[in-house]
């Protein structure tokens, strides 16, 4: 129809795509694709922009391997190979040493837009070593799905938990909304977060949504993150402090820009598994987790919003890009 904004149209399939007993929703529009899980919390396990001819989440979740017990046993030992051919089971070099250091195991799927609500004590490093005693229902309950009249596409989320902190028990009722908005070549996602209570408590807690990124290069150039100025590997592990997160693909011609309201921190872990070869055992790069913070003291904690924008573009090379230096790279 002429006049009529073609791109701003949205398909939603709602059906068991994988098999698993449990719906999914899938949401086409003319540049991009998401996949809605429903019954894992609310979370999104596939965002794929065409511009860029990318899947930005693609991250795989942390199990036990067969061979792990032999790296825990043997490589942290520097045994020495054994004389004569070794099959890949008795190989036990590594690039690195501690490489046992990395064998955790997640409790949930690698998802974006996963719901933490945790104690406000925790930090960063808490979260790389998966001990935030966050909510398990919240994170990975079944939350009930409803469509809703928007431009482009929406869905709403919502359930309910009983959030005991220091034997006061509050019942949360949650609600989380997904818009997707698409704009020529811009894709526009936008999360608001809602928990509403019946009561206050003495603790303080915190209000995390995780983003999981994966662009293939933790240490190139050309793939970073970028706030402040300051341009970070995506390897980097921490904590930043900004209003605006920027996560940059030079190579694949992607840029990802992340904003919050009110403002957040991120917490930033790089997703490595250990990978076994011929050569032996070396740290493999999956994805970058990102956790967006809200630290909220307690007689806030009756009613709490909070949104998260996502813009996600083509990249392109600007006169104003400054030359990247090694120096600029900051330790976690």
């Amino acid at each position: 129809m002429e006049g009529r904004d073609l791109s701003a149209q949205a398909e939603i399939v709602t059906t068991d795509f994988d098999r698993d007993g449990r719906e999914e929703i899938l949401i086409r529009q003319s540049i991009s694709g998401m996949t809605l899980h429903p019954a894992d919390g609310a979370t999104v396990s596939s965002l794929r922009f065409q511009p860029s001819n990318v899947e930005l989440v693609n991250s795989l979740m942390r199990r036990p391997e067969p061979y792990h017990d032999l790296i825990r046993k043997q490589v942290s030992s520097k045994q020495a190979p054994r004389e004569g051919p070794a099959s890949i089971h008795d190989q036990v070099l590594s690039k690195e040493s501690h490489l046992d250091e990395l064998l955790r195991y997640d409790r949930y799927a690698r998802h974006a837009f996963r719901t933490y609500v945790f104690p406000s004590a925790k930090t960063w490093k808490d979260f790389e070593f998966l001990r935030l005693e966050e909510n398990e229902t919240l994170a990975r309950g079944a939350w009930k799905a409803t469509p809703v009249k928007a431009p482009g596409a929406a869905m709403e989320f919502r359930t309910a938990a009983d959030i005991d902190v220091n034997s006061c028990v509050m019942r949360v009722d949650a609600l989380k909304s997904l818009a997707s908005k698409v704009s020529g070549s811009t894709w526009r996602i936008e999360c608001r977060s809602s928990l509403n209570t019946d009561r206050s408590c003495p603790s303080g807690m915190a209000l995390g949504l995780e983003l999981v990124l994966n662009l293939l290069a933790p240490d190139a150039h050309d793939r970073y993150f970028l706030s402040k100025d300051v341009h970070r590997p995506l390897e980097f592990r921490g904590e930043i402090g900004s209003a605006k997160l920027t996560v940059v693909d030079e190579w694949q011609r992607v840029k990802i820009t992340i904003e919050t309201r009110p403002q957040a921190c991120w917490w930033i872990v790089p997703i490595e598994t250990i990978s076994q070869s011929e050569l032996g055992f070396e740290r493999v790069y999956q994805g970058s987790a990102i956790l967006a913070v809200w630290k909220i003291d307690p007689p806030s904690w009756r009613n709490v919003n909070c949104v998260l924008q996502m813009e996600i573009s083509p990249w392109e090379n600007t006169n104003d890009s400054r030359e990247r230096h090694p120096e600029e790279y900051e330790p976690s």
